[in-house]
């Protein structure tokens, strides 16, 4: 009895990171993130079509900003890129005359957003701590 060779198909992370370009300068652009070209090659990755795609799509790309539900973060440089798209209020290019994901602004952080938040939370209550124990109080 022979197999057939299953598909390989592209986890999310791998599709979104595809429409990241680098710049020689160091810039990091993720607009096409945002674009049709890049819901559509999300939408052939999927195994199985999602019931909502749009929400899908939407759902899986915040997922990875913020690293929730296992998702892999993207790089900080991308997320930086990304967030300053995705907090716009304004309807996602992907989306257009479709849909009204964006249009409302993304209000939440980023996971490197949050990883610096804490790390200065944490210089300022040692620096806090420290002062309290030179003082004697």
């Amino acid at each position: 009895m022979s197999t057939m060779p299953r598909l390989k198909f592209k986890t999310a992370y791998e599709v979104f990171m595809d429409f990241v370009v680098y710049l020689p300068s160091g810039e990091v652009k993720t607009e096409k993130m945002l674009s049709k070209e890049c819901y559509n090659a999300w939408l052939k990755s999927r195994r199985s079509q999602p019931k909502k795609p749009q929400k899908s799509f939407r759902k899986a790309l915040l997922e990875h900003v913020c690293a929730k539900n296992s998702r892999k973060q993207f790089p900080k440089e991308v997320e930086r890129s990304l967030l300053k798209h995705l907090r716009q209020r304004k309807t996602w290019h992907c989306f257009k005359g479709e849909a009204s994901i964006g249009c409302y602004g993304f209000k939440g952080f980023g996971y490197h957003e949050l990883q610096d938040m804490v790390d200065i939370d944490h210089i300022f209550f040692e620096t806090l701590a420290q002062f309290m124990e030179d003082k004697n109080v």
